[in-house]
């Protein structure tokens, strides 16, 4: 019987090489992976200092490769789009405060209009933040490459994962924001300018969602661009914590090389410092404005009457203030934690079983991981840690019962809305 020869094309599309594609992520990198994500900040005019068109001869690695694609992008159309958006998002800032030239008393409108001034300056701050800090990404895409051939994680597939349910995310919250902006200042709020046919009600109802479609996306990327760097570290820092801990065996000796684990952990926490270069102004600022927002929000639900559409636009504001400073915290905390983590293990480690430079080595890589706290910082303020959160938190919650408790009667408010008259006049 006559075999049959099927002829085999080594470079063919339809013979995949098992290894090639299960190693993936050692291709493409940190950037590579989360390109999802890093394509909705440059669209949204927040990236404008990373190249993320895929050239040809694209595959040398090092520092100098990021450093000529940030020349080459520097002077792009992506400068000028981000440029356009931060200075809108300022310009949309500072015509919120022209309200308050006319306001002689602390009512709920002035009150109304801090919250929104405070929205929007955080919003403007992160923009500037991030069209300033962006240049650090490739510090942070090189140093997360290195590590993840050395520690020998990057098969992980986690961080793609990652990135595209941030992005499929986002997309669903703008649409959500969009909807539920539009509806509620047309349907509720009464404003049919837009289907009455005046060409100003249009071109102003035009401009409004556009600058409400980078002020949501500013406000979520940033977010998620945090999240999903805080993720990436934790990766590393894991892995790490995983092969020092198997290195120590049941009766306490330590069978790896504790110089070399020094090095690595430090390699992990300058990975960390370049990630802190980008955000570390955005979670000051985050946690800067957190506290004021949810003040003045909680006031102005409990001693204001309101309309349907602000009432459920003040609790989805106080939402998303909860939201945000969970997730700085809650990822700045699990960094802090993981970076922390060989010090749950080394004390187990039998000295009488080292050699007095072991013992040296291992006094060193302790006062390294005890001597200061590790972790994301608030424009080097402080470190957000457990005692961190724990004083915050407990913050938040006194100023909100304060908030609660006090109620100021109408003959003080009275008193209180003449002498500023008074002063004005």
């Amino acid at each position: 019987m006559p075999n049959i020869v099927v002829p085999f094309i080594e470079n063919s599309d339809d013979f995949v090489n098992p290894t090639r594609k299960s190693a993936w992520m050692e291709e493409k990198g940190l950037k590579g992976t989360i390109k999802p994500l890093l394509w909705c900040l440059k669209a949204t005019g927040l990236l404008h200092d990373v190249e993320l068109r895929t050239r040809r001869n694209d595959d040398v690695e090092g520092e100098s490769v990021g450093i000529e694609e940030a020349k080459r992008s520097r002077c792009s159309w992506y400068l000028s789009y981000s440029i356009f958006v931060t200075l809108l998002l300022w310009g949309n800032f500072g015509n919120s405060l022209t309200v308050f030239k006319g306001a002689t008393s602390f009512d709920g409108l002035v009150c109304n209009q801090i919250i929104t001034s405070t929205w929007f300056l955080q919003v403007a701050l992160f923009a500037l933040n991030n069209n300033i800090g962006c240049r650090h990404w490739y510090g942070v895409f090189q140093k997360w490459d290195i590590l993840a051939k050395n520690l020998e994680f990057e098969k992980d597939k986690s961080m793609r994962r990652c990135a595209v349910f941030t992005s499929v995310l986002y997309v669903t919250w703008i649409i959500t924001s969009l909807l539920f902006t539009s509806i509620g200042s047309l349907f509720i709020s009464g404003n049919f300018a837009v289907f009455s046919g005046e060409a100003s009600g249009i071109i102003i109802w035009i401009v409004f969602l556009v600058i409400y479609f980078f002020f949501s996306s500013a406000w979520f990327l940033l977010t998620a661009s945090f999240t999903v760097t805080s993720f990436a570290v934790y990766v590393a820092f894991r892995k790490f914590n995983k092969r020092f801990n198997e290195a120590i065996s049941a009766d306490g000796k330590f069978t790896g090389d504790i110089e070399e684990n020094r090095h690595q952990h430090e390699e992990l926490v300058q990975l960390l410092r370049k990630a802190d270069d980008i955000f570390s102004l955005y979670i000051l600022v985050a946690i800067g404005t957190i506290i004021p927002l949810i003040i003045f929000t909680l006031y102005f639900v409990l001693f204001e009457s309101v309309d349907l559409y602000s009432y459920v636009a003040t609790w989805w504001s106080v939402s998303l203030s909860m939201i945000q400073i969970t997730v700085v915290f809650v990822s700045g905390g699990i960094v802090n934690h993981v970076a922390h983590g060989p010090l749950g293990t080394i004390y187990t480690i039998d000295l009488r079983a080292m050699a007095i430079e072991q013992s040296q080595q291992l006094s060193v890589f302790l006062t390294q991981l005890t001597s200061a706290p590790i972790g994301f910082t608030a424009f080097g303020l402080f470190t957000i840690d457990k005692p961190t959160i724990i004083t915050f938190a407990g913050s938040i919650v006194t100023y909100a019962v304060v908030v609660i408790q006090f109620k100021p009667s109408s003959d003080s408010t009275s008193v209180l809305q003449q002498v500023v008259a008074n002063i004005t006049a």
